[in-house]
């Protein structure tokens, strides 16, 4: 059996579209299992058993090939949607980098993964995966697939990306990509930044996965206390400093649309300066760009 998958592997989520829908987990690896946990996404890898996507490892590896976390998160986006029946799955896979370095890690990344067949213990069997064929995808340049007609000629795009570490961005005169950049300010730098601070105010040492709940929670916990804190001086700092790129190296303030997407752009939705945007799934649309292209591609 072929499966046809398109798959994101984010530094701060993996996303993948495929025939029969979505799914999306944290891209974390933690060695080991906590056995009372039935629910946890636990893989047999290499030997080590590892649980994904809850509390664990992340990496800032430029390098998706030099990334300990890839493959792992790779093989597991698959496993988690393929035939639960089945202990053997061919697949056509349609992934990506971010823009800044597609044109020099692309065709590694995909002699990395072309033909690799690998074997992993998932659900008390153990299940082949064979990779046939593999297309490699700049991320944030597949809306004018998903949305042809806001790419029409006359039409200018900037499409901007806010991802787990980088922000990719893609300017369109009609459907034809004239300029691309890649910016290391997505949100692990901005968790970074809030947590340095909240460590620095409070002396207590906290996490990305801390800092994501506390903005949830709109405060601070220490030593059993709700505190108040000033987040939005750091959202509007960090949005400035992106906005300060943009407007650097593109025509910004004459495009005639700005869309922003990428879990990022959920996370500062409210700090956004320009709302006139593609409507599409901001989380999922490299992965279902990526999915389309598969069709498209290997049918």
């Amino acid at each position: 059996m072929t499966e046809i998958f398109g798959i994101d592997v984010g530094y701060s989520h993996t996303k993948l579209v495929g025939k029969k829908g979505e799914d999306i987990f944290r891209s974390t690896i933690r060695n080991g299992v906590i056995e009372v946990n039935t629910n946890s996404t636990v893989i047999e890898y290499e030997g080590r058993k590892m649980t994904v996507g809850e509390r664990g490892r992340i990496t800032v590896a430029t390098n998706k090939i030099a990334d300990p976390n890839f493959e792992p998160l790779l093989m597991t986006a698959i496993l988690r949607n393929m035939d639960e029946k089945l202990t053997k799955v061919k697949v056509k896979l349609v992934t990506g980098l971010p823009i800044g370095w597609y044109k020099k890690q692309k065709d590694e990344l995909k002699d990395f993964l072309l033909n690799k067949e690998v074997v992993i213990g998932y659900k008390g069997k153990d299940r082949t995966i064979h990779i046939e064929d593999v297309i490699v995808f700049p991320q944030s340049a597949g809306l004018a697939l998903t949305n042809p007609n806001d790419f029409a000629d006359g039409k200018t795009n900037l499409i901007v990306d806010i991802g787990g570490l980088t922000v990719d961005v893609s300017y369109y005169e009609g459907r034809r990509i004239v300029k691309l950049e890649s910016y290391q300010l997505g949100m692990i730098k901005f968790y970074g930044k809030v947590a340095s601070a909240i460590n620095s105010q409070f002396n207590v040492q906290v996490d990305d996965q801390d800092v994501e709940r506390f903005i949830e929670e709109g405060s601070v916990t220490v030593d059993e206390k709700q505190l108040d804190f000033d987040f939005e001086t750091l959202f509007k700092d960090h949005m400035d400093e992106i906005v300060t790129r943009l407007k650097t190296d593109f025509p910004y303030d004459t495009v005639h649309k700005k869309t922003w997407v990428g879990g990022g752009s959920l996370r500062f939705d409210e700090y956004l300066p320009s709302r006139l945007s593609i409507d599409c799934d901001k989380i999922q649309n490299n992965a279902e760009a990526f999915y389309n292209v598969g069709v498209q591609k290997f049918g």
